[in-house]
């Protein structure tokens, strides 16, 4: 019996408390999309492809990376090298034809990865403690939206999709710098594959002034939080 029909196996033998099927499309960029099913259980993340020698299984310690580009789509980064990419950590690029990835279903897988994750899908009708009208600068032109701050997260909500991101400080977030009061920079964990670089920064024009003492505060939480986080000795 293959290796991938084992792994898959021994994740339907488990008897998972949590179990998930979606059809899905494997989009390749340098070859045929693929096409099958994924399998999302409290033990790992399986991908049962039409062609068999496609198919895959992760348990949540081999997956380095997930990035919820949104409801429909999905990127699992692995520990896997691409030699045609001089070792460079393959990536499983997924679009759902059937279902979606739901907010207690990536709640899950981001429970279980226990690291940093990307999530673009912010919640509708999201209150916060504070807002700021802001403009995200890309590299080329930037984005418009705002900056939403609550106890335990940064959003920053645009009606670019692709672009919206969740940030829990306890988990996503390193630091957050601010030269003067019309700028913001946040600097995540993220797969910033251009870089080579597990953070990433993202940085905002703000259309209205930081005030000094809630950043003041917003800096106190995420060294607290730091703290808690600090290299082994």
């Amino acid at each position: 019996m293959k290796s991938w029909l084992i792994a898959i196996a021994i994740l339907i033998l488990a008897s998972p408390s949590f179990a998930q099927t979606l059809s899905v499309t494997h989009k390749k960029s340098l070859w045929w999309d693929g096409h099958g099913v994924i399998e999302i259980t409290d033990e790992g993340i399986a991908y049962k492809s039409v062609d068999k020698d496609e198919s895959r299984v992760w348990r949540y310690p081999d997956i380095q990376y997930f990035d919820r580009i949104g409801r429909k789509e999905f990127v699992i980064l692995t520990y896997q090298d691409q030699r045609v990419m001089l070792g460079r950590d393959r990536q499983y690029h997924f679009v759902i034809t059937d279902g979606e990835l739901s907010d207690s279903t990536f709640q899950t897988i981001s429970q279980r990865l226990g690291k940093p994750v990307t999530n673009r899908v912010v919640p509708d009708g999201l209150g916060s403690e504070s807002t700021i009208p802001v403009k995200h600068v890309h590299t080329l032109g930037g984005c418009e939206g705002e900056l939403k701050f609550t106890r335990d997260a940064i959003y920053y909500v645009t009606a670019h999709e692709e672009d919206g991101r969740q940030w829990l400080l306890d988990r996503d977030l390193q630091s957050v710098w601010s030269a003067d009061r019309y700028q913001l920079e946040i600097y995540a964990y993220d797969n910033n594959r251009r870089e080579f670089s597990r953070t990433r920064n993202y940085r905002f024009d703000l259309k209205e002034p930081l005030d000094p003492e809630f950043y003041r505060q917003l800096k106190l939480k995420l060294y607290q939080l730091e703290k808690v986080h600090l290299p082994l000795n």
